[in-house]
């Protein structure tokens, strides 16, 4: 219990100042008077002689200091010659007292490591507030406030469809895969684990899990993995398995990379396999406007390069340094276009790809392939198509099944960059950067609620008590 004697300055604050010490615990009567906290004694508890008030220390605290205020603790001492009864205010008290501060530097802490801020940035901004902490410090108190909380679990109801993809991480140097499954419809994240391959056996464990997360599974969407497919269809027979049209193209761009591929990473192609490559993208996806722009460059290109032949002063050897040169310059051209339309595309209102018709996406293939010739691994992945043509068009003719898997690979763009997957410390710093990443994904508030005004609350409170006193 606290008594309170109150000044001119203080009268009008009294309830501000009850309620900031009113939830003290002590085994003993505190009484604050004159800005000074300390024990309300009237007889030593070991003579029963009276007690007298000499003085008082200042709370010694890092938090103090930051505020601009002193605790003052009071001293009660016995008065008989002889007895050695004296009574400081216990530090728990002060600790008691500063509590908001302290909520309010971890939650600062926390929320700056949802930046994925390191533990010396962290430091730093908290040196700013006149408050030193070691990095040290700031990476235990993270770990051990992440801690606190659980691995948030699925928000939503499941809608029946979930993404699956992988992603490879390393720990030291030692590669994991990174397993996920995702709801397509809304933010529920499944599967997020870290398992040492991506095998047949490693999947169907996944699939365990799913079935005890999501009722009534009715589609799939895999990156095309053969042990996943097979899994997956060994666990849910009855459901329908879309193969993603992204890393389907990103196959399909392998291919004419290791045969025609040039360059730096061999990323640049020829005009004419270029238009080859869209021609097949143009099977699931409306890409005519690239392909009409990308034939009118080659009718040029074929232009230019009939006027170098045709041109008697050139010797065989500059007519073929000439029209390799001309080439390279055209597929260039053909870059710098590609590049604006997929900036285009990427604006917040730009002009978004349209997924196919199933009969579009049959009549298309047949034109692409009378009007292109492919070189011998595209041709496969075209034949892969025409084998599976079933689990590609799925989501042609069911509007709730998406075409890719991009919602996984958002969510890894959300959860660790290039390097960070690469340079990952331990398995303790995937999870704890995990379970940021889905309390963020959710919703969950990382600070506490009201941190931000209890902490203004107390520390005018402290002043009121000790400053004015």
């Amino acid at each position: 219990m606290l008594t309170i004697q109150t000044t001119l300055n203080n009268v009008s604050f009294l309830d501000l100042l009850k309620n900031c010490f009113g939830h003290i615990k002590s085994a003993h009567h505190l009484t604050l008077a004159r800005g000074i906290l300390s024990y309300a004694l009237t007889a030593c508890p070991l003579c029963n002689s009276p007690v007298c008030r000499d003085g008082y220390n200042i709370a010694s605290n890092r938090h103090t200091t930051t505020a601009g205020t002193k605790i003052k603790k009071g001293k009660v001492r016995c008065t008989k010659q002889g007895c050695r009864f004296s009574l400081c205010v216990d530090k728990t008290i002060t600790e008691q007292l500063l509590a908001p501060f302290t909520d309010l530097y971890e939650s600062i802490m926390v929320s700056l490591r949802s930046r994925k801020c390191s533990a010396a940035t962290i430091a730093g901004f908290l040196k700013d507030l006149f408050v030193p902490y070691s990095d040290e410090h700031i990476r235990k108190k993270v770990d051990e406030l992440l801690a606190e909380h659980e691995t948030p679990p699925p928000q939503h109801p499941p809608t029946g469809v979930i993404v699956h993809d992988e992603q490879f991480a390393k720990i030291k140097g030692a590669e994991l895969m990174r397993i996920s499954v995702l709801d397509a419809g809304n933010p529920n994240v499944y599967y997020d684990e870290l398992e040492a391959d991506r095998q047949a056996e490693t999947i169907s464990g996944v699939c365990k899990q799913i079935k005890g997360k999501v009722d009534n599974l009715f589609a799939i969407v895999i990156d095309g993995c053969g042990s996943a497919r097979a899994a997956y269809r060994q666990a849910f027979p009855e459901s329908s398995i879309q193969n993603c049209l992204f890393h389907y193209a990103m196959n399909v761009r392998g291919a004419y990379s290791d045969e025609v591929g040039y360059g730096k990473g061999r990323r640049s192609f020829p005009l004419e396999h270029l238009i080859g490559f869209f021609c097949i993208m143009n099977v699931f996806f409306d890409h005519e406007r690239e392909i009409i722009e990308l034939r009118e460059l080659q009718k040029k290109l074929n232009e230019h390069l009939q006027r170098i032949n045709r041109n008697p002063h050139y010797k065989a050897a500059e007519k073929e340094k000439f029209a390799d040169d001309v080439a390279k310059k055209y597929a260039a051209k053909a870059a710098t276009y590609l590049r604006k339309v997929k900036q285009a595309r990427r604006r917040k209102q730009g002009i978004k790809l349209q997924l196919r018709t199933e009969e579009q996406a049959k009549s298309l293939l047949e034109k692409a392939k009378l009007e292109n010739i492919f070189p011998k691994e595209v041709t496969k992945q075209i034949q892969r198509v025409e084998k599976n043509w079933e689990d590609f068009t799925h989501c042609m003719r069911d509007s709730r099944i998406p075409p890719t898997s991009n919602k996984a690979e958002q969510y890894y763009a959300a959860t660790l960059n290039w390097v960070e997957k690469n340079n990952l410390q331990s398995e303790g710093e995937f999870y704890d950067l995990q379970k940021i990443g889905l309390m963020k994904r959710y919703g969950i508030p990382f600070v506490k609620e009201g941190v931000f005004s209890d902490f203004l609350e107390r520390l005018l409170s402290l002043k009121l008590a000790f400053d004015s006193g």
